[in-house]
């Protein structure tokens, strides 16, 4: 066998290569930038909040943001020639849009072991906080654009209420995180038994969330026997309104954009357009919040988890298709089995990909992930789909919500009692407190290696034999 080394001709630099280029080093910038101390900081001036941390005083301000509340407690983002995260009670009852006269020790974000807060908070562009002070309604005006986006959150709050009557807990905090976000509803320790059995991801609002979410209902809808193009119709409905229902959470939007964008590289398999699209996405995210690249895991989990999704997912689906050519079962049997394999690889993609960021900053490997996600995955596009079905019947008749409930609540049992379950193994989870970005870099090394050699093997050999 013969073979010549040729040189492959200069690439042109075309005015769409050289605004990718822009876009990486946008990136690359902004994350070599991020090593200094106090990068992306603005320097505090004389007369801003900011500036009279360690002092007492009193400010009148607007909570400029939904309330953050948890079973203890309630924070409040209030905005007043600055911004500080005010921690209170959680009565009385101050949420966005409130007018507040606050009296108290205006600080410093506390150093927390293991945890940088400040930086964590600095993303919101706060560099304030207060514990438990003195607080009294005042008076105010919001703008139209604050006005519209209140009466978005009371529609939220709505949903919220009406699903915490019709179900219990701790179904009901969950069926909250699934669908409006609300992640403090979920209790501590369930959280921590999410994680052990690897399905904090669908909990958690995400790029590969939002993506697995999407991928997972229109092979539902294929199923069926819906058309792609009505099936994709109906996805790019489900990307416009999540958003909305969540009260246009910022980590809701990013999500829906970053997972969108994933999306269409998953059913289009347009690698190329498409990997552009997604890094002009996330250079422009930075460009108005730098601080995401470093301080936001969830921006870190989805980037990287929508990546290893337009790059990997198509080797699963070459060999799925590959395997199933050579089997003699009915049509409706292969849509079935398909449609399976495609989500258990979708989540297997997610979870390798995103591996290195997990262990950095959860120091937690789950090895009954793979088995969590099979027998559970399948049930999360099922569970949303009755939640946004009773809401609408419980609207029309509240009576009836918790019969309309049913089918959602035994869905959100199911969740709790395997994964439960399947946590009670002492090898179900492995705690690592060593691994670090040196660790991750070879890890993504490797990665990208066998990548490479995969596609050599599974993709162009399956192009050269047509």
């Amino acid at each position: 066998m013969a073979f010549s080394l040729r040189r492959r001709p200069p690439q042109r630099l075309t005015p769409a290569r050289i605004f990718l280029l822009l876009n990486f080093w946008t990136i690359f910038m902004v994350w070599i930038l991020g090593f200094r101390i106090n990068a992306f900081r603005p320097v505090v001036k004389p007369g801003e909040l900011a500036a009279s941390n360690g002092h007492y005083i009193s400010l009148i301000g607007r909570v400029c943001e939904e309330a953050d509340v948890d079973v203890k407690s309630r924070r409040l983002t209030v905005c007043a020639n600055g911004r500080v995260l005010v921690t209170t009670n959680l009565y009385p009852v101050y949420n966005y849009g409130d007018w507040l006269k606050i009296s108290g020790r205006l600080e410093t974000p506390p150093k927390i072991e293991g945890f940088d807060y400040e930086n964590y908070l600095a993303r919101y562009d706060i560099y304030s906080v207060m514990y438990y002070p003195k607080i009294e309604s005042s008076s105010g005006i919001l703008s139209y654009s604050q006005k519209i986006y209140l009466n978005l959150l009371r529609f939220k709050w709505r949903l919220k209420e009406i699903m915490e009557r019709a179900l219990p807990e701790p179904e009901a905090g969950l069926a909250d995180a699934l669908l409006l976000g609300y992640n403090r509803t979920v209790l501590k320790s369930d959280l921590q038994i999410f994680s052990r059995v690897g399905i904090s991801h669908i909990i958690a609002i995400s790029g590969s969330h939002i993506t697995i979410l999407s991928a997972m209902i229109i092979n539902f809808f294929l199923t069926l026997g819906l058309s792609r193009r009505r099936s994709l119709i109906i996805i790019f409905g489900f990307l416009f309104l999540y958003p909305l229902v969540t009260g246009l959470a910022a980590s809701a939007v990013r999500s829906a954009i970053m997972g969108g964008l994933a999306f269409l590289a998953v059913y289009y398999n347009r690698q190329s357009s498409l990997i552009n699209a997604l890094i002009f996405s996330a250079s422009a995210m930075l460009v108005f919040n730098p601080r995401l690249l470093r301080a936001d895991i969830g921006f870190q989990l989805s980037f990287v988890a929508l990546l290893g999704i337009i790059y990997i997912y198509p080797l699963g689906e070459t060999l799925t298709k590959k395997w199933l050519e050579h089997k003699k079962w009915g049509r409706g049997t292969v849509k079935i089995i398909k449609t399976g394999l495609e989500t258990i690889n979708l989540t297997l993609v997610s979870q390798i990909v995103i591996l290195p960021v997990a262990l950095i900053n959860f120091k937690q490997l789950s090895l009954i992930a793979p088995l969590a996600n099979l027998l559970l995955l399948w049930a999360f596009p099922f569970i949303l789909g009755s939640l946004i079905i009773a809401l609408f019947l419980a609207a029309l008749l509240p009576a009836l919500a918790p019969l309309w409930f049913g089918l959602s609540y035994f869905l959100l049992k199911f969740i709790f009692i395997v994964a439960n379950f399947l946590a009670r193994p002492t090898w179900a989870a492995v705690t690592i407190n060593d691994f670090n970005w040196w660790w991750g870099g070879a890890y993504y090394g490797a990665l990208i290696i066998l990548l490479f050699i995969s596609r050599k093997f599974i993709i162009d050999k399956k192009a050269r034999s047509r």
